[in-house]
C-alpha cells in the first residue's frame, strides 16, 4: 500500500471517528449549548471579544473522546423530558414580569437588544441632562408658589429628551408630599389633584424615557434612592438614611400614631379677626397681609390624615417602580455570577443597597419593619392599592433574598433554588404574624391574598396549617392530594360565621397597641379548602408546572409515556376531545436569548415533576367523584383552577 493511500484511509477513519463522537455528544442531555442571553449582546456592543474565545483545555476536552464514551446515551423520550422542562425553566427564569409580580412590562424587557445597545453599552451616547441655569429656574417656580409652573418645566424637559436629574426629581416628590389645599380665595386654575397627578404622571414619564438601567444614570438613581428632603416631617429621621427609608418611618409612624391636631388656618384667622380692633381689622386686609394669610404653603404636619397616607403612598409607588424596573433589567443582565455580583456594591441593584450594608441576604431591621408595616396593613384593612405597594416592595425584596443564595456548579445553575436564606426569611415573616395581637384565620386569608409571591405564599400556607397539624408539609402536589383523599377538611367546623365585628369608620386607622390577642382560632371548613388551593396554585407557580404541562399538552411525543407514568396518556387522548379553542398553545418565543440554558438538569428532577404531573391528573379525577351539590360549591375554585391548567378537565 502506498504512503498516500495509507494517509488517507487513516485520515478517512479518523474524520468518522469525530464524527461519532460529535453526534454522540449532541445527545448527551448534560453537555450544555453555548449560554446566550442579553449578556452577549452586551459583550459585541461593548467589543468584548473575549468571551467568545476558548482556551486551548476547552479545546482538548471537546477533542478528548474517552470522555464521550464514559457518558451513556439517554434514550429519546428522557432527552425529550429533559428538553421541555430545561425549555420551561428557562424561560421562566428571564420572565421578570412574572418573577417580580409586575404590573406593567418595561420597555427595556420587551426589547433587550435595544436596551443592550443605548442603555448598557458605554459606547452608546450619555443621556443629555437638564441644564444647571434651567435646574435653577424650576427650583424657583416652587419658591415663588408657582407649583403649576414646575410641573410644567419638568413636562417640557423631558419632551426635549432631557434628564430631570435627580435634585428636581426629589423637589418633584417633596412637592407631593407637602403641598397643602390652595385657598379659594385665591381664585387659580388648578388644585390639589392637578399637581399631584400631573407630578406623579411627569417622574413616571421621566422612568419610562430615562430608565435605570442607563449606565450614565446609576448614579443620579443613586441619589434619589438615598436622597434627603428638607421638609420638615423628616426633621425626627436621620438623613443619612436616605429618602426611601425615611418615608417608609413616616408610613410607620402614622400607623401607630393618633393623627395629629388639624391645622385650622380659617378658624385662627378668624378668632384673631374677633380680638382686633377696627384700625388692625383694616390692616389685616392690606395686599401684603392678605397674600400672608392666603399663599400657598407646603407643609405635611398640616394635612389630613388620610390626605398623608394618600401622598406617601404616592410617593412610594414611584419609588417602588423604580427598584422594579432596575431589578428587573439586573436578573436579565447577570445570570451567572448572580450572588458574586449581588453582593458587589458596584454591581448591585438598587434594591440591595437599599436593603443591606454587607450582610446580604439576611433579615436585619430594615426587612422586620417591612413584615410589621405589611402585617398592620391588613390587620387595619387599609386600601387595597396602598396594601399591593408594600406587597410590591416586600415581593422584589423576596426575590433580592432568593437570589442571594444562587450558586452556580460548572456552569450549571439550580432553579428553582430554596435554601437556608429564603426558608429563614418566610420564618420570620410568619412569626412576626403570628405575633401579632390582630391574628386570625380571617386576617391569615387576607394577608395571604395579598402576598405577591407564591414562595411567602406556600410557606404561609404550610406554617398556618401546622398550628393544627404539626407535621403536615406541602412539598409536592402529592401532599395536597393526600389531603383530599382523606377528607381531612371534613373534620373542620362545617358552617363559617357571618363577620360581626365592626369595621372602622376611617379609612386608615390607628394601630391599637393594646388589643386583647384571641385566646383559640377555628378554622372553617371553606376556609380550609381556600387555604389548600391558595398553596397549591403557589407550589405550582413556583415549579411553573402548568407550563410544563401545556407544553407537554402543545407537542406529544409518541413515546413520553415511560417518563410521564401510565396516567398522562389518558389525558392527552381526553385532550383530544376537547375543542381546539380550548387548548392552551405555549406562546412562542423568538428571542432565544431569552430562555436561561443554565439550569441545571438532572433525571431525579425530571422524576419529581413526573410526579408532580401523575398527581394533579389524580387531583381531577378526586374532584370528579363528587356528587353533592354542597361540595361541589366548596372545591368550585379547585375546578376552576384545574381547567386553566388542564382545558380538557370536563366536570359536570
Amino acid at each position: 500500500m502506498t504512503p498516500s493511500k495509507r494517509h488517507t484511509r487513516t485520515a478517512a477513519k479518523s474524520a468518522l471517528k469525530h464524527q461519532q463522537i460529535e453526534n454522540s455528544r449532541r445527545r448527551l442531555p448534560h453537555v450544555q449549548t453555548k449560554l446566550r442571553n442579553i449578556t452577549n449582546t452586551i459583550r459585541m456592543s461593548t467589543g468584548d471579544e473575549s468571551a467568545g474565545c476558548e482556551s486551548p483545555t476547552k479545546k482538548k476536552k471537546k477533542s478528548d473522546p474517552d470522555s464521550a464514551r464514559e457518558c451513556q446515551q439517554p434514550s429519546q423520550p428522557e432527552q425529550i423530558a429533559y428538553e421541555k422542562l430545561r425549555f420551561v425553566l428557562g424561560h421562566h427564569y428571564f420572565d421578570v414580569c412574572q418573577r417580580l409580580a409586575l404590573d406593567y412590562v418595561p420597555s427595556c424587557v420587551r426589547n433587550v437588544t435595544e436596551c443592550a445597545q443605548r442603555h448598557v453599552s458605554k459606547r452608546s451616547p450619555r443621556a443629555k441632562c437638564v441644564s444647571l441655569m434651567r435646574q435653577t429656574n424650576t427650583h424657583d417656580q416652587l419658591r415663588e408658589f408657582r407649583p403649576d409652573q414646575f410641573v410644567e418645566f419638568l413636562n417640557q424637559a423631558i419632551m426635549r429628551q432631557e434628564f430631570i436629574d435627580s435634585d428636581l426629581f426629589v423637589a418633584g416628590l417633596q412637592l407631593m408630599l407637602t403641598f397643602n389645599r390652595p385657598s379659594e380665595e385665591l381664585q387659580l386654575e388648578y388644585g390639589v389633584v392637578d399637581i399631584l397627578v400631573g407630578l406623579g404622571d411627569a417622574l413616571e414619564k421621566c422612568l419610562t424615557h430615562f430608565p435605570p438601567c442607563r449606565w450614565d444614570l446609576r448614579a443620579g438613581y443613586q441619589q434619589i434612592v438615598f436622597g434627603q428632603l428638607d421638609a420638615q416631617c423628616f426633621e425626627r429621621y436621620d438623613q443619612k438614611e436616605g429618602l426611601f427609608r425615611n418615608v417608609l418611618h413616616l408610613i410607620e409612624h402614622n400607623i401607630e400614631t393618633e393623627r395629629e391636631q388639624e391645622y385650622n388656618a380659617v378658624g385662627k384667622r378668624t378668632t384673631k379677626r374677633r380680638q382686633t380692633s377696627e384700625d388692625e381689622e383694616m390692616c389685616f386686609y392690606n395686599y401684603n397681609s392678605w397674600m400672608l394669610a392666603n399663599r400657598l404653603c407646603y407643609d405635611f404636619n398640616k394635612l389630613s390624615r388620610q390626605e398623608r397616607f394618600e401622598r406617601l403612598f404616592a410617593v412610594l409607588h414611584i419609588l417602588v417602580k423604580l427598584l422594579e424596573m432596575d431589578f428587573a433589567m439586573w436578573i436579565i443582565r447577570n445570570p451567572t455570577k448572580t450572588h458574586q455580583n449581588l453582593c458587589n456594591p458596584s454591581r448591585s441593584p438598587l434594591v440591595a443597597q437599599l436593603v443591606w450594608n454587607g450582610d446580604y441576604g439576611s433579615v436585619n431591621l430594615f426587612i422586620k419593619k417591612l413584615f410589621q408595616m405589611f402585617i398592620n396593613m391588613n390587620a387595619l384593612q387599609y386600601p387595597d392599592d396602598d396594601i399591593a405597594v408594600v406587597s410590591r416592595l416586600l415581593n422584589i425584596v423576596t426575590v433580592a433574598v432568593n437570589l442571594s443564595e444562587f450558586q452556580h456548579n460548572e456552569g450549571q445553575m439550580q432553579y428553582p433554588c430554596v435554601k437556608d436564606n429564603s426558608l429563614h426569611y418566610s420564618r420570620q415573616l410568619w412569626k412576626t404574624f403570628e405575633s401579632s395581637s390582630y391574628f386570625s384565620i380571617p386576617l391569615s386569608l387576607s394577608t395571604i391574598r395579598h402576598l405577591r409571591s407564591p414562595f411567602l405564599q406556600l410557606r404561609f400556607v404550610e406554617h398556618l396549617f401546622q398550628k393544627f397539624n404539626r407535621g403536615m408539609k406541602l412539598h409536592n402536589v402529592r401532599s395536597f392530594f393526600q389531603q383530599l383523599l382523606h377528607r381531612c377538611w371534613a373534620d373542620c367546623v362545617p358552617d363559617e360565621p357571618c363577620d360581626t365585628a365592626g369595621h372602622s369608620t376611617t379609612v386608615y386607622p390607628v394601630l391599637n397597641t393594646q388589643r386583647t390577642r384571641m385566646k383559640a382560632c377555628e378554622i372553617y371548613q371553606k376556609q380550609y379548602i381556600e387555604l389548600l388551593l391558595i398553596g397549591l396554585r403557589a407550589y405550582c407557580d413556583m415549579q411553573q408546572l402548568p407550563a410544563y404541562f401545556r407544553e407537554i399538552m402543545a407537542q406529544p411525543a409518541p413515546k413520553t409515556s415511560s417518563t410521564i407514568d401510565d396516567t398522562l396518556p389518558v389525558a392527552l387522548s381526553n385532550a383530544n376531545e376537547c375543542q381546539l379553542e380550548a387548548r392552551i398553545v405555549p406562546p412562542v418565543i423568538t428571542d432565544e436569548r431569552m430562555i436561561f440554558q443554565g439550569v441545571a438538569m438532572s433525571g431525579e428532577l425530571v422524576l419529581e415533576y413526573r410526579d408532580d404531573i401523575k398527581y394533579l391528573l389524580l387531583i381531577e379525577q378526586q374532584l370528579k367523584k363528587i356528587e353533592t351539590s354542597e361540595e361541589r360549591a366548596l372545591f368550585h375554585q379547585w375546578i376552576m383552577f384545574l381547567s386553566e391548567v388542564d382545558p380538557s378537565l370536563r366536570i359536570i
